[in-house]
């Protein structure tokens, strides 16, 4: 079955490989080849000379190499009984050939290892020059990123990011911006690491700036640029004062996946485009209505209501984009979560589309307004998402967000003048609420 292209990165919307994967095992072969011949030319220079009688000098027989069985390789190539190289998403065999690539069903840690081990292949062979020296403590940052903290985006994506984070050992800002979502990650809950969570989320801004300054070389440098601006945008999710950086970091990916990342086609993250990212949605989480209860009814009907009474305060192009788009989210719910949850690929996009002209005045902390779309916005999206994914039995990669999402509502509602309170005065009570919870 051919699979069609995904599509432009144009539709990529927030917070987009490489070389053959038979490069690294072709020079391991002919590395063992050769010491191979090496050892059959000295035992022959070893061997005896024959007699002069003999009419034929004995050879010994040149050794075959070794075959190595592939444990964990595709349908496909157990069926064709053939090394399978065991990459992913497809191995080059099946690529060859035309055929639809499928692998047996296999334990997650021991798939991420298979995905983590078989990915160098796509990493560019030279290391960096000057390798930056990591702390004890990194490693375990590192661990724990693999293990829980890495991007909960793409939708059951584990498998994307045990590649891309084989790539980190040549792309410093890669590797920070790693340790630095992972470190927020576990500051959050209870371990005490914000200053270690924000020398890493610096040194990462600054190694990918400097990075950003010259043209892309490869596509497996396209990815790592790509991941690491996704690892920022999370790592501000973990912030209690991160969701500016959150809104402009999420741009960013938008603008890297359009301007800085090289071919689409070839990437880790070619299918996270907002059609794919609905696709998966649909796939998670089905298309059945939701059914609500009285409680979740009353919050959306109270929401909307909420949300309504800021129309007459709206006054810019994108601030009434902004609310029709977030009204129509709550509309959904009522009828499809996966229509709903799909619906904030459109609300990114309006942010993510703007021209600076349009974002800068839209972000600024004293367009009021637009403060109070935000404190909606934010409710809006961690109920749907709680309601939709933990129906779906899918939502412990997002359960870190309660904390921040009542963090950053609070933020919101702290920095208004008197007399806008009132329109943050049911987000406020609900908060307080589910802060209590």
């Amino acid at each position: 079955m051919n699979h069609r292209p995904p599509s432009p990165t144009s539709e990529h919307w927030v917070p987009c490989s490489a070389c053959s994967p038979n490069g690294t095992s072709e020079s391991a072969e002919d590395s063992g080849s050769g010491s191979g011949s090496e050892a059959l030319s000295t035992s022959i220079s070893h061997s005896c000379t024959p007699c002069a009688g003999d009419s034929q000098a004995r050879r010994r027989p040149v050794p075959r190499k070794g075959h190595t069985k592939s444990r964990l390789g595709c349908f496909n190539c157990k069926r064709r009984k053939v090394k399978c190289q065991e990459t992913i998403p497809s191995c080059s065999n099946c690529t060859r050939v035309g055929l639809v690539c499928e692998y047996p069903e296999r334990p997650r840690m021991a798939s991420a290892l298979s995905a983590s081990i078989t990915s160098t292949a796509l990493v560019p062979p030279s290391l960096q020059s000057t390798p930056t020296h990591f702390t004890p403590e990194d490693m375990r940052y590192f661990h724990h990123f693999l293990v829980t903290a890495y991007p909960p985006l793409p939708i059951q994506g584990d498998q994307i990011w045990m590649q891309t984070a084989s790539l980190s050992h040549s792309y410093d800002y890669l590797m920070h911006a790693m340790l630095g979502l992972a470190a927020s990650h576990l500051d959050l809950h209870g371990g005490n690491c914000s200053s270690q969570a924000l020398a890493h989320r610096v040194k990462a801004i600054q190694c990918l700036n400097t990075n950003l300054s010259k043209p892309c070389s490869s596509q497996a440098e396209g990815d790592a640029r790509f991941a690491a601006m996704m690892a920022l945008v999370f790592q501000a999710s973990c912030m209690a004062e991160g969701m500016p950086e959150f809104l402009a970091m999420s741009r960013g990916c938008h603008i890297i996946a359009n301007t800085a990342m090289g071919s689409m086609k070839n990437s880790l993250f070619r299918e996270f485009t907002q059609e794919g990212y609905c696709d998966s949605v649909r796939r998670v989480i089905g298309i059945v209505p939701l059914d609500l209860s009285e409680d979740q009814e009353i919050l959306i009907q109270n929401f909307l209501k909420s949300l309504r009474a800021l129309g007459p305060l709206c006054k810019s192009p994108l601030e009434v984009k902004f609310l029709a788009s977030t009204e129509s989210i709550a509309k959904a719910a009522r009828t499809s979560a996966s229509a709903a949850f799909s619906q904030f690929a459109a609300l990114y996009s309006l942010f993510n589309h703007s021209s600076n002209e349009e974002f800068a005045p839209f972000v600024d902390p004293n367009n009021h307004p637009a403060q109070l779309l935000f404190i909606h916005f934010v409710l809006i999206e961690f109920a749907i998402g709680h309601i939709a994914l933990t129906t779906a039995n899918k939502g412990l990669r997002f359960a870190y967000r309660k904390m921040t999402c009542i963090a950053w509502m609070e933020k919101l509602a702290a920095g208004l003048p008197a007399e806008y309170e009132k329109y943050a005065e049911w987000p406020t009570n609900y908060v307080r609420r589910l802060s209590a919870r």
